[in-house]
């Protein structure tokens, strides 16, 4: 079986199970809450051909389930979890969701993270808004020979968040009063927590935030025409700028709680999004 065929397989189970349709697709990040009405669940074991014989993510704060429901009226499809490349799945299975996504004639979706903040304008517990990425990993799901029936040879990255997404956002934290920034994320591959002297590089570089998720997924997004936009969560600042020592579970008791004002924006972009 193809990838294409494995794909559109889990999609077509996917609109099967739940049996409506679905506005937007939401993927949340380690420690990230969000609550549906109507709500109906989907273990990612339970769907064909979920990379890697059926496994799922084994980092802590990752529910590993679809959640279906309505937000603000619109009806969305939550990913509480993602396979991430330093759990040893290739690009392509990490990519595999939002493939499926696309091909369940989803209207678009929006990503979301938990990260370390290189820019010191920002504090733990911001959230910003990605309007552009550094990938500082060699690896990325378009690699190998092109399905057609995905996407171009070639994806155009002059834009990679859509600026329809991205502008209703931007709306609806002004109206709420949410402080949103606006940046830039470079993907570090992980699982470690990066050096002093790795963070001095990225910074230079150009990154606002530093992260071990995320552009793999908006790499695919592109690639396949699925309007995209992201949330990054700031956890923690990174390496060498807080004094004290990475611990996951800040980073899992932080992400809760930026999920209170994540849930708010969600829903009034939801609402006003035609």
């Amino acid at each position: 079986m193809t990838y294409y065929d494995k794909i559109t397989e889990a999609a077509n189970f996917i609109n099967d199970f739940y049996g409506k349709d679905i506005d937007y697709a939401v993927v949340l990040g380690s420690g990230i809450t969000l609550e549906l009405e109507n709500q109906k669940e989907l273990s990612y074991s339970d769907i064909p051909n979920f990379p890697g014989n059926k496994s799922t993510s084994n980092v802590k704060g990752h529910a590993n389930k679809l959640t279906f429901g309505q937000i603000s009226g619109k009806t969305v499809m939550v990913l509480n979890g993602r396979l991430h490349y330093y759990e040893g799945h290739s690009m392509k299975d990490v990519a595999f969701m939002t493939y499926v996504v696309k091909f369940m004639n989803i209207k678009g979706l929006f990503i979301t993270n938990a990260c370390g903040a290189i820019n010191t304008n920002y504090k733990e517990g911001d959230i910003v808004c990605l309007d552009d990425f550094i990938s500082l990993v060699t690896d990325n799901p378009l690699i190998g020979v092109n399905d057609e029936r995905l996407g171009e040879r070639f994806v155009d990255m002059t834009t990679p968040f859509n600026p329809t997404l991205v502008e209703s956002l931007s709306s609806s934290a002004k109206e709420l009063n949410i402080t949103l920034h606006h940046g830039t994320y470079g993907f570090f591959m992980g699982p470690y927590f990066e050096t002093r002297a790795e963070i001095k590089a990225f910074k230079t570089m150009g990154c606002d935030l530093v992260g071990m998720s995320t552009v793999p997924e908006v790499i695919a997004a592109n690639h396949a025409g699925l309007p995209v936009a992201v949330l990054s969560c700031v956890t923690n600042m990174a390496t060498g700028i807080q004094e004290k020592n990475h611990d996951h579970e800040h980073v899992l008791k932080t992400a809760q709680q930026i999920s209170i004002n994540l849930k708010k924006l969600l829903n009034t972009t939801l609402k006003n999004l035609n």
